[in-house]
């Protein structure tokens, strides 16, 4: 998914330019890091290790993966809980529209990983600038809705809005640090809002 005004940046870019900020994050500090990168039809790991060569193939890694589809089934899922050790920080980039997305993530924290969500929501959704008859296509299902934006406008709003708060307050109770990072918005920005106030690295 991408923005009407900046259609050649989507969603996974977006995402992929945040991963790109905490991996060399992680290099400046020093951390050990690892990658898992998911997709409809593949679950991709680099496991950990350290340095700026390490940064580069997981850089590699994020330029090679592609969006489609929902997320994958547990089963699938299952080998990359092998890599996460205990007590390790997971930074989730997703728009977590999909249920099982938080499932796992309240999964890891309950099983004392220290898990931060950043939700990458692009500006349209959270501007809805659409005007006049539209019709909308989920990139994912490629279900649409023909109807007229102008009249969608202010129940989309208000239901958008809630859909955030609940999921922040969800976040909250699973002890999982939450932020939202608009499309428009710098790239570290999320990476500020989740570690610069505790003063611990990415």
């Amino acid at each position: 998914q991408a923005d009407q005004a900046r259609p050649q940046r989507s969603r996974l870019d977006v995402a992929k330019g945040i991963a790109a900020c905490a991996l060399q994050v992680a290099v400046q500090g020093g951390d050990r890091f690892g990658l898992l990168t998911v997709n409809a039809t593949q679950v991709q790991p680099v496991p950990a290790g350290g340095g700026a060569r390490h940064r580069d193939r997981c850089l590699l890694a994020l330029d090679a993966t592609h969006g489609s589809g929902t997320w994958p089934d547990a089963a699938r899922l299952s080998p990359a809980w092998n890599l996460l050790a205990p007590r390790s920080l997971v930074l989730l980039l997703s728009d977590c529209f999909d249920e099982a997305v938080v499932e796992m993530a309240e999964k890891l924290a309950a099983a004392g990983r220290d898990v931060c969500i950043v939700q990458v929501l692009m500006a349209d959704e959270r501007d809805f600038p659409y005007r006049g008859g539209h019709l909308f296509v989920d990139t994912e299902t490629d279900a649409t809705l023909l109807g007229d934006a102008d009249a969608l406008r202010d129940d989309y709003l208000q239901r958008f809005a809630e859909a955030r708060a609940a999921l922040q307050a969800r976040c909250a109770r699973a002890g999982i640090r939450f932020t939202s990072h608009v499309a428009d918005a710098p790239m570290d920005a999320p990476l500020q809002s989740l570690f610069a106030a505790s003063g611990r690295s990415a």
